[in-house]
């Protein structure tokens, strides 16, 4: 097993996501338990459930609020109500997905905040641990490279902290 020579706990793997990239995180945390193709190994019946996710700038929803162009790319040009529901991934969240931590800049003019604010609440409704962090500014794509003296740049080292507190508390879940 190339965990165990690695020295890697595979209960405490996090997963990361930006943007769109935020949207495949959301996915995996939502339906980690989702028949994706038939098991051929011991590696394929490892559970894909992710120890805890960080979601920067999601793009969760499908609808009224969504990324016009992560739509049209995921969905087509017209989807109907239900392809919409089925990718708005706030309404997927479940009792026994990972913590969540959702990052944002209210100021975000491509993805709005309303992804987070969404997935945040439907987070709670679900019992799911979670942490919810919207910055003032920051727009879009701020990533890893932050202005210094800004409290946005705080993000990297707030998320640290709280994977780390995680997989102390929780052992990995």
């Amino acid at each position: 097993d190339q965990a165990a020579r690695r020295g890697l706990r595979t209960d405490d793997v996090a997963v990361v996501g930006f943007s769109a990239g935020g949207h495949v995180a959301a996915r995996l945390a939502t339906g980690f338990d989702a028949t994706v193709y038939p098991a051929g190994d011991v590696i394929d019946r490892l559970s894909a459930r992710p120890a805890r996710a960080v979601l920067v700038y999601p793009v969760i929803d499908m609808g009224a609020h969504a990324h016009s162009g992560s739509r049209g790319r995921l969905l087509g040009e017209h989807p109907d109500a239900a392809l919409a529901a089925q990718y708005s991934l706030q309404q997927h969240a479940r009792p026994d997905m990972p913590p969540t931590m959702l990052i944002h800049a209210n100021d975000d003019r491509v993805v709005s905040v309303h992804n987070s604010q969404v997935m945040a609440q439907a987070l709670a409704a679900a019992g799911v641990e979670h942490e919810l962090h919207v910055f003032a500014h920051g727009g879009h794509g701020f990533g890893m490279h932050l202005q210094r003296g800004s409290t946005l740049a705080l993000w990297p080292a707030l998320a640290q902290a709280w994977l780390v507190a995680g997989a102390g508390a929780e052992g990995g879940r």
